[in-house]
């Protein structure tokens, strides 16, 4: 669905050395409103980790300023993230958590509240939007048209936005979170152009190096290029019912693409529920299609349990075409692969023809090479 491709901000706890700040320290005082917490744990990932003592409900403590960091403050079920700019922030931990700081016009702390002000606001329009279509007295077909023209519109305005508050933060953290909200709007070669614009420090931060790799990955495996291929050990003959040791094969890529077919090529888990609600479709394109010209080839990664859940998981689904289990990142890191389901179709000499295919788009692909 359109909706699912909304994206929050980001307040995951980001960290990196070295970013320009107003102060070597960030002195922070808080208010604690629950009674009966002793600590507040502020966290940095892989940076720090600490308790800080809550007496009469009050608390305070000095950490070291960096503006490429997402901090996090939290006591009990209150939590809140902060950039310990170099500026005196003031943390209140409640229900409504909030960061102020005592230095607001070169605060970027003020600056990220003021992001996520409008963020929100922007979010509380759609909802309101939404609801109005929803509770309308149009057709239902009329309603998804409202709806979908009204989406285009607003993610416009949100990729926009996220684009203009990137621009004006490619020294801090607010400049990745933004990037993290429009990134799906554009493509990788832009996202490429986004991430060379941000500062030496940023780039070499692992949230966004993570992200380089698979834009270079998607790069590399895009439509029109030819298939990367790959080696994994995949295991048969086990089932839930049957407990044995695992029997493992050394498999291919290329043992199932590039052989004279069109191969529909899933990457999908057990675990993954919109990967089980694309089985359906691509069961009926399999058996529309599938003979000496056309063939499917699912491959589970990121499995969770062992691989008899997923030949088991298989088999209740009607999974009838070839399998591959444990393949874990391997094909995922190759290709690019941030979430599943992610299906592609790939054609007789091994050249990637379309990716990203999902609902009705499977069936259209399929159908435009074969029919």
């Amino acid at each position: 669905m359109k909706i699912s491709k909304l994206i929050t901000a980001a307040t995951a706890a980001l960290t990196l050395a070295s970013c320009a700040k107003v102060s070597d320290t960030t002195t922070i005082t808080g208010t604690v409103v629950p009674e009966g917490l002793d600590n507040v744990n502020i966290v940095i990932k892989e940076q720090l980790d600490t308790l800080v003592p809550v007496t009469d409900g009050k608390f305070k403590i000095e950490i070291p300023a960096n503006v490429c960091v997402m901090a996090t403050a939290s006591a009990g079920e209150c939590a809140v993230s902060f950039i310990p700019d170099g500026t005196k922030l003031n943390i209140v931990l409640d229900n409504e958590s909030k960061v102020e700081s005592s230095s607001p016009k070169i605060s970027v702390q003020a600056r990220y509240n003021d992001f996520n002000t409008k963020l929100e606001a922007m979010f509380e329009e759609f909802s309101a939007k939404r609801q109005e279509i929803r509770s309308s007295d149009m057709s239902d077909e009329d309603k998804e048209e409202a709806f979908n023209d009204f989406y285009d519109t607003f993610m416009e305005g949100y990729k926009n936005y996220n684009i203009e508050v990137f621009d004006a933060n490619t020294d801090n953290i607010i400049g990745i979170v933004a990037l993290d909200n429009f990134r799906y709007e554009i493509s990788d070669e832009e996202i490429a152009q986004r991430i060379d614009a941000l500062t030496p420090a940023l780039q070499e931060h692992s949230y966004i190096a993570s992200m380089k790799e698979a834009v270079q990955a998607r790069i590399a495996t895009a439509e029109g290029k030819m298939f990367t291929d790959f080696t994994v050990e995949t295991v048969v003959g086990m089932t839930r019912s049957i407990p044995a040791q695992p029997k493992y094969s050394t498999v291919k890529f290329s043992d199932y693409v590039g052989k004279g077919k069109y191969v529909l090529v899933d990457f999908w888990s057990p675990w993954c529920g919109p990967c089980k609600r694309e089985m359906p479709n691509i069961r009926a394109i399999y058996d529309k299609y599938h003979g000496k010209n056309f063939d499917v080839l699912s491959i589970a990664v990121w499995e969770r349990q062992g691989p008899e859940v997923t030949i088991d998981t298989a088999a209740e689904l009607g999974m009838i075409w070839n399998q591959i289990n444990n393949a874990g990142s391997v094909p995922t890191e190759i290709y690019g692969i941030e979430g599943i389901p992610h299906i592609m179709l790939i054609g007789p000499d091994g050249t990637i023809l379309k990716r990203g295919l999902y609902g009705e788009a499977l069936a259209e692909a399929v159908a435009e090479y074969l029919d």
